[in-house]
C-alpha cells in the first residue's frame, strides 16, 4: 500500500479484494456485496485508510464475512481462537504472533461494522473493550503458565491463571471507552504472601519478566504494528516497568498521601482478567484507602484535569472523571461507567443540567468517533490527522464533506466540554456568587420583582444600559423619554420577554430612543408594549433588523387593512424568482405585522385571522407551485386544504391533501414529497408549519397524491366521521386549472349525501364526549378544549356546512363567517 492515502485508487483495490475473496470462498458472493451501502463502505476502507485496507487484502474472507454475515460471526470465531490458546506456551514474540492475527481479524470486523453503519460508535467501542479483556486474559494466562512451566513460579494453575494474580483495567479500558489501538491502561497485581523465603524472591523475578513480556506481547518489537499501546499508573512502562506489581506495593502506594494519581486511577478501576475473586477482595480492602483519607482530587488533580491534549476525548474524559471522583464515594455505580453514561447519570442525580449532559454525551461520541477512525486509518494509537491526505481521509471516514467542517464540529464540542469542566470545577456556589453584586441595591431589585419580573437584578443592569443610550441620544432623562415604561411592561402577560425584545430593539435600531420618546406622545407605545409582552414570539422578527424595527414605530390607523385580500394587496408576497427563503422571511414578517396590529388594537381579531389565513394560503400556493414545477410543470395535481380551528395561526398544523387528475404516479408522489419538504423548511419554533396529510386513501400508508377515482372511493367507503367532517371544509387552493376543477368536483362528493348526516353527527357527538373526558380543559381560560370553546364552535360550523353544502355548494368555498351568513339568509 502507498504511504499516501489516495481515494482514486480505492476502486482498483476493492476489485483486487473481490477477486481475493472469490478465491478464498471458492465463489463470488455476487449481488450480496453490490448493495450500495456495502460498496461505499469498502471504497472508504480502501480509499481512506492505510492499515485497515492492508488487513482487508491480507484477510479477504474475514472482511467478506463481516459484510455478509455481520461482525458478530467474525468476533465469535476470534473468541473461539483465543480459547484455543489456553494451553499455549512460548516467549513474548510467540504470544504476539498468536494474538496479532486474531486482533487484526476482529479489528476488520468492528471497523467494517462501524464504517458501514451496522454498529454505532458506542456499540463498536463496547465490542473493542470485550475483545481487549479476552486478549488480556489470554496473554496473562499464557505468560503465567510459561513461568510455571519454567519452574519460576512454584504455584498451581487454576483454569489457566495462577491464584492470586489478576489484572486491573483503568482509564478508558475500565470505562469501556477504548479506541482500536488503545492506549490500554493496565495493572497486573499478584499476591506475594502465598510465597515464602526463596520462593518469594523467585516469584518477584518471575513477575518482573512477565511484566516485560506482557508489554512486548501487546506493543510488539520495533517495526511491528502494536496490538495496543500499554500504560500503567505505577511506572513509565519502559521494559514493562510498573506493569506488574505485588499487592503489598500497590497498597503502599495507595496509603501514600503523595500518590493521589494512583488513588484516582484505582478509584475507577475494575478486574478484567485473572483471579477475579482475589481481585474483588483487593478492591474492597482498598476502598477505605482510596475514598476514606482526604480529598481524592486535590489541587494537582484539578490542574491535571485542565491540561491540554491532542486527544479530543480529553475534556470529556476530564469532566467524566471529575464526576466519578466527586460522586463515586457515595454512589459507587459511577466509578466504572462510560463517559456517556456518566453524563446521563449525572443529569439524573442533578449534578449536571440535563441539556449540558446531552451536549456532552453527543460531543463525547463525536470525539470517540474521530479517535477510533484515525486509528483505523493509521493502524496505531493516534488522535487525529497529521497530513493533508489524512485530513481528507479522516473527514470521509467520519462522514463529513471536508476536514474544515469536521475540525469545526470537533473544536466546538471540545470548547463546550471545557466550559462544562470549568463550571463543574467551580462548583454550584459560583453560580450564586454571580448575583451578589446586585445586592448592593436590594430595594430596586425588590421593586422590579414586585412588578412581575423574575430577575430584578438583571433588569437593573439592562436599565443602566438604556440610560447610556439615552445619554447618547440627548440630555433627556430616561424617565422623561419613557415614563411608566417598566410598570407597563409589568402589566403584560410576559414582562421578561417584553424587556428582552425591547432591549434588543433599542440596540438594533439607530433612532430607537427618540422613537420611544415620540411614540409615547402619539399613542403608539401602548400597542408596542402589548405586542412585546403578549405576542413576543410572534413579533420577534420585527426586532431582528433595523429596517424591520422601524415598523414598530410606524403610525397606524384607519388605513390598516381590514381583510386578508386587503392585506395581500398592501403586502404582496415576493416574486417567485426571489426564492423560497424570501418567501419564508416574508411570511414571518407578515405574521409579526399582523400580531403587532392586533395587539395595538388597529385591526380586529377577525381581520387579523383573515390576514393570517390569506398569508397562509398564499404561502401554500407558492410552495406547491414551486414543488410541482421542480418535477413537471404540467403535472395534473391539485392541492386542497381543510378549513378549521385557527388555520393559518402560528403554532397550528396544516391539514391538507392532494388529488391528481391522471399523470405519472411516481411524479405525483415526488411532487407531493417535495412540497412537504419545502413546507417543513419554512420556519422553526412558532413559525414552523407541519403538514398533516393523513386524511387520504389508505391513511398514512396510502399514496400522497391519489387520483380522483381513488379519492372518490375513499369518500364513499373508507373515510371515518372525522375525515368526512374535514372533507366538508376542504378547499382547493392550488394546481393547474383542470386539476383544480377535478379536485373540486371530487370534494363536492363528500357532502352530496345529506341523508348520512344524522349517522355522522351521532358519531361526532360521541367522539366529542370522549374528547372532553380525555382532554379536559386545564383551566377556565383554555379556550380550545373547554365546552363551548374553539373546537366546539368549529364542530358546529362544520356540521352545518356538511348538512347544507349539498344544496348550497358555495359553502365549501366560503370562509366560516360568510358561510354562516349565507346559511342564515
Amino acid at each position: 500500500m502507498s504511504e499516501t492515502i489516495d481515494p482514486t485508487r480505492a476502486a482498483a483495490a476493492a476489485q483486487r479484494w473481490r477477486r481475493a475473496l472469490a478465491e478464498g470462498l471458492g465463489q463470488d458472493p455476487g449481488a450480496a456485496l453490490d448493495e450500495p451501502r456495502r460498496m461505499l463502505a469498502m471504497l472508504k476502507v480502501f480509499g481512506s485508510t492505510r492499515r485497515l485496507a492492508d488487513l482487508c487484502l491480507r484477510y479477504p474472507v474475514f472482511a467478506g464475512e463481516a459484510f455478509l454475515n455481520g461482525p458478530s460471526a467474525v468476533l465469535a470465531q476470534a473468541a473461539r481462537d483465543l480459547t484455543a490458546l489456553s494451553g499455549g506456551v512460548g516467549a513474548a514474540d510467540a504470544l504476539y504472533a498468536a494474538l496479532a492475527p486474531i486482533k487484526n481479524r476482529a479489528d476488520i470486523a468492528i471497523a467494517i461494522a462501524e464504517i458501514s453503519s451496522q454498529w454505532t460508535t458506542a456499540q463498536a467501542t463496547t465490542a473493542r473493550t470485550d475483545l481487549a479483556e479476552r486478549l488480556v486474559e489470554t496473554a496473562l494466562g499464557w505468560l503465567v503458565r510459561g513461568a510455571v512451566n519454567r519452574g519460576e513460579l512454584p504455584v498451581s494453575l487454576d483454569e489457566g491463571a495462577a491464584k492470586g494474580v489478576f489484572a486491573l483495567a483503568g482509564g478508558d479500558f475500565s470505562a469501556e471507552d477504548l479506541a482500536p489501538h488503545g492506549p490500554l491502561d493496565l495493572l497486573v497485581v499478584y499476591n506475594a504472601d502465598v510465597f515464602d523465603g526463596q520462593a518469594k524472591r523467585m516469584a518477584e523475578r518471575a513477575f518482573i519478566r512477565i511484566s516485560a513480556e506482557l508489554r512486548e506481547a501487546f506493543e510488539g518489537k520495533p517495526g511491528d504494528y502494536p496490538i495496543y499501546a500499554v500504560r500503567t499508573p505505577l511506572g513509565n512502562c519502559v521494559n514493562g516497568q510498573g506493569l506488574v506489581e505485588s499487592a503489598a506495593r500497590v497498597t503502599a502506594a495507595l496509603s501514600n498521601p503523595q500518590q493521589n494519581p494512583v488513588k484516582r486511577w484505582c478509584a475507577a478501576s475494575r478486574v478484567v482478567a485473572g483471579d477475579r475473586r482475589t481481585g474483588g477482595e483487593f478492591l474492597e480492602a482498598a476502598e477505605e484507602l482510596i475514598w476514606g483519607k482526604g480529598e481524592l482530587l486535590g489541587e494537582n488533580g484539578r490542574a491535571e484535569l485542565q491540561k491540554m491534549s491532542d486527544d479530543p476525548r480529553q475534556p470529556f474524559r476530564a469532566a467524566a472523571n471529575l464526576l466519578r471522583w466527586s460522586l463515586g464515594r457515595s454512589r459507587p455505580f459511577f466509578r466504572a461507567l462510560s463517559v456517556r453514561e456518566v453524563f446521563d447519570a449525572g443529569a439524573e442525580t442533578g449534578a449536571v443540567p440535563t441539556d449540558v449532559a446531552a451536549r456532552l454525551s453527543v460531543g463525547a461520541e463525536l470525539a470517540q468517533t474521530i479517535v477510533a477512525r484515525a486509528q483505523m486509518m493509521k493502524g496505531a494509537a493516534a488522535f487525529g490527522a497529521a497530513t493533508a491526505d489524512e485530513e481528507g481521509a479522516l473527514a470521509s471516514l467520519c462522514n463529513y464533506s471536508d476536514y474544515a467542517s469536521l475540525a469545526a464540529a470537533r473544536d466546538g464540542a471540545i470548547a463546550d466540554a471545557r466550559n462544562a469542566l470549568v463550571r463543574l470545577l467551580e462548583g454550584p456556589r459560583a453560580d450564586f456568587a454571580r448575583y451578589r453584586a446586585a445586592e448592593r441595591n436590594p430595594d430596586d431589585v425588590d421593586k422590579l420583582q414586585d412588578l412581575g419580573f423574575r430577575n430584578g437584578a438583571g433588569l437593573s443592569t439592562l436599565i443602566d444600559g438604556w440610560a447610556e443610550l439615552c445619554a447618547a441620544g440627548g440630555d433627556i432623562r430616561f424617565s422623561e423619554i419613557a415614563p411608566g415604561l417598566l410598570t407597563a411592561f409589568g402589566e403584560t402577560q410576559h414582562p421578561d420577554e417584553a424587556v428582552r425584545l425591547f432591549d434588543r430593539m433599542l440596540k438594533i435600531e439607530e433612532n430607537s430612543v427618540r422613537n420611544v420618546h415620540t411614540s409615547t406622545r402619539t399613542g403608539v407605545r401602548d400597542g408596542l408594549i402589548d405586542a412585546l409582552g403578549c405576542f413576543g414570539a410572534a413579533v420577534e422578527p420585527l426586532v431582528e433588523t433595523a429596517q424591520a424595527a422601524a415598523t414598530l414605530f410606524e403610525p397606524r390607523g384607519p388605513e390598516t387593512p381590514k381583510s386578508g385580500a386587503e392585506w395581500l394587496n398592501r403586502h404582496a408576497p415576493p416574486k417567485p424568482a426571489e426564492g423560497l427563503a424570501a418567501l419564508g422571511q416574508w411570511r414571518r414578517e407578515q405574521i409579526a405585522r399582523v400580531a403587532l396590529c392586533a395587539a395595538a388594537g388597529d385591526m380586529t381579531f377577525d381581520a387579523a385571522a383573515s390576514a393570517l389565513g390569506a398569508v397562509h394560503v398564499a404561502t401554500l400556493k407558492r410552495l406547491f407551485d414551486d414543488a410541482r414545477e421542480s418535477v413537471d410543470p404540467a403535472l395534473p395535481v391539485a392541492l386542497h386544504m381543510f378549513d378549521g380551528p385557527a388555520r393559518g395561526v402560528p403554532g397550528y398544523n396544516a391539514p391538507l391533501g392532494f388529488i391528481a387528475d391522471g399523470g405519472d404516479a411516481e411524479k405525483r408522489e415526488e411532487a407531493a414529497r417535495a412540497f412537504i419538504e419545502r413546507l417543513g423548511g419554512l420556519g422553526q419554533g412558532l413559525f414552523a408549519l407541519t403538514a398533516d396529510v393523513s386524511h387520504r386513501p389508505g391513511g398514512i400508508a396510502g399514496p400522497l397524491a391519489p387520483d380522483a377515482a381513488q379519492f372518490k372511493a375513499f369518500i364513499q367507503s373508507e373515510a371515518v366521521a372525522q375525515d368526512q367532517i374535514l372533507l366538508s371544509r376542504a378547499r382547493v387552493i392550488a394546481g393547474p386549472e383542470k386539476a383544480e376543477a377535478t379536485a373540486a368536483a371530487v370534494l363536492r362528493g363528500a357532502v352530496s349525501n345529506p341523508r348520512r348526516a344524522e349517522v355522522l353527527l351521532r358519531d361526532l357527538d360521541r367522539a366529542r364526549a370522549q374528547r372532553l373526558r380525555r382532554d379536559k380543559a386545564g383551566s377556565p381560560w383554555d379556550l380550545e378544549q373547554s365546552e363551548g370553546g374553539l373546537f366546539d364552535v368549529e364542530l358546529i360550523v362544520s356540521t352545518l356546512i356538511y348538512r347544507h353544502a349539498g344544496a348550497l355548494p358555495a359553502l365549501q368555498k366560503l370562509t366560516p363567517e360568510d358561510a354562516l351568513d349565507l346559511m342564515a339568509r
